[in-house]
């Protein structure tokens, strides 16, 4: 891979993995275990759960 490629790679690595240790839900030796697709899938699962944020309708008797 060139410089570049893989330097954006750990960057990207170490973005997801910083944001997820914020949250604490995963110790660090879990997130350097992770591949980076996997804690891009955490990341997103975490941060942007739509279904969380549903609110349900108030039905009317």
């Amino acid at each position: 891979m060139s410089k570049k490629l893989q330097k954006a790679l750990e960057q990207q690595r170490e973005y997801y993995i910083n944001k997820l240790l914020l949250i604490g839900v995963y110790d660090s030796l879990v997130l350097d275990g992770m591949t980076t697709t996997e804690l891009k899938t955490e990341y997103n699962y975490f941060f942007y759960d739509v279904p969380s944020k549903k609110v349900n309708p108030i039905r009317k008797a």
